[in-house]
């Protein structure tokens, strides 16, 4: 069994390696630009069975903000809905033949936890301006600072080991065997 942090690079970029799980997420990227031209363009008061499929998609994910966050959906549908498709189609990539899903990385899935966490202080900041938003760390109490601040770290780690865990089951399993996987 190979280890999730062996990434070989398909090629290079002068001294940048370029590894398939770059080339996937290019192809994604893509997709999802074209995709979203073609579907600009053809958009119709009465829509087409493809234009309300991507309604159902944007009314999925505003229902999901709204019943999680508690809040409108409007300046948030745009990040929370890329995240979604990008994760989504980035998984699907897996049922192609010989292609490994870039959430498959550790790369891959350290950065959207990352661009959650900036996302949750940028948006923080936007709602309630950087006092307001400090302020939220000593809610309830000024002892809670602390364990606030912790707690808003632990939470991008949370989300990174959501994303990349189910995919190393069979790593976790052979260590709890005894047998070390071969890289």
């Amino acid at each position: 069994m190979q280890s999730p942090l062996h990434n070989p690079a398909l090629f290079h970029l002068g001294p940048i390696p370029i590894t398939q799980a770059v080339v996937t997420t290019w192809v994604i990227m893509a997709l999802l630009l074209s995709g979203a031209a073609l579907l600009r363009r053809r958009l119709q008061l009465l829509p087409s069975r493809s234009q309300a499929a991507f309604e159902l998609v944007v009314a999925t994910v505003d229902a999901q903000i709204r019943d999680t966050m508690q809040l409108e959906p409007g300046p948030y549908r745009a990040f929370i809905g890329t995240l979604f498709v990008y994760i989504f189609l980035a998984n699907w990539s897996s049922l192609m033949p010989g292609v490994k899903p870039p959430t498959a990385q550790l790369e891959t899935d350290m950065a959207l936890a990352l661009l959650v966490f900036i996302a949750v202080i940028g948006f923080g900041i936007r709602a309630g301006g950087i006092r307001g938003y400090l302020a939220t760390f000593a809610a309830p109490s000024p002892l809670m600072i602390p364990l606030n601040f912790f707690e808003s770290l632990t939470r991008t780690f949370s989300l990174f080991v959501r994303l990349f865990g189910p995919r190393q089951q069979n790593l976790w399993a052979s260590f709890g065997s005894g047998s070390l996987p071969s890289t």
